[in-house]
């Protein structure tokens, strides 16, 4: 198992312990969706960002739509008290229509204090969001730069892989636990799966399972860290993935870390 510093180990408790109180509750089916990062603190992450933004795109309407209702309260009083004046200034002497037209004002002034209330609430709830999805950015951005420079955990993250011949194109998310590599992967042409393996020394070991032929390669490789972190190596295709019509069951593959998404850290 990988020992994690145990600032981190804390901050990543601390985070669960904010987000799974507003998390809604998943079906069982959702534990085995694919993992975004290959990290879990950091798709926990990933994934309150995204609730937060859509608390927010809610509120956001429910705002306007309180503005609207409050815009028109406040048109409705200003049109009785004007009325009002105008009944004054011509002199019509009409206690009914008078009567009307002060119950009208103030029942546009109560919708109109009832609108700006509603207008206030909803904007601490909006202060809220914005200042928790600063939280978790930041977090984000932590979380990454500590992935990044723990020597213990080369391997954790995404991976631009490149497999020849054909010039093939992925990406693999991979998730290390002490020794034992998981993840899944996606490939140009629609292809996806699940990875796993062995990392021993410098050394990986991946089984490439494929969502509808099953397992199909393996693919062994070396880690190098210097200048940048590379795995290299070379593949070969199994006997029990049913036998392509063609193309290659041999050759070499290269992998670097992907570019983070910038929209995955805002």
């Amino acid at each position: 198992m990988v020992v994690r510093p145990a600032r981190f180990v804390f901050t990543g408790a601390l985070l669960l312990a904010l987000v799974m109180p507003v998390m809604p509750v998943m079906p069982a089916a959702a534990a085995t969706l694919p993992s975004r990062t290959g990290d879990p603190v950091l798709d926990v992450l990933l994934a309150a960002v995204d609730m937060e933004r859509r608390r927010v795109s809610e509120d956001l309407e429910e705002f306007d739509r309180v503005s609207g209702q409050a815009s028109r309260a406040e048109s409705d009083l200003n049109a009785s008290l004007n009325q009002i004046a105008r009944l004054a200034r011509e002199g019509i002497l009409d206690r009914t229509l008078l009567e009307q037209t002060e119950q009208a004002a103030a029942d546009a002034r109560a919708r109109a204090l009832v609108g700006q209330d509603r207008r206030r609430a909803i904007s601490e709830r909006l202060a809220e969001h914005v200042r928790r999805l600063v939280t978790f950015r930041e977090e984000i951005a932590r979380r990454r730069d500590s992935l990044r420079s723990n020597p213990a955990d080369p391997l954790t993250g995404r991976w631009e892989v490149f497999i020849n011949p054909g010039g093939r194109r992925g990406v693999y998310r991979l998730s290390l636990d002490g020794t034992i590599l998981s993840g899944d992967y996606v490939l140009d042409g629609g292809f996806r799966g699940s990875l796993r393996g062995t990392f021993v020394a410098d050394r990986v070991m991946l089984e490439r399972v494929d969502s509808e032929r099953g397992l199909d390669a393996k693919f062994y490789g070396r880690l190098t860290t210097s200048p940048s972190r590379r795995l290299a190596g070379t593949w070969e295709g199994t006997q029990i993935a049913p036998a392509p019509v063609s193309g290659p069951v041999a050759g070499t593959w290269g992998a670097q870390p992907a570019r983070e998404e910038e929209t995955d850290s805002r």
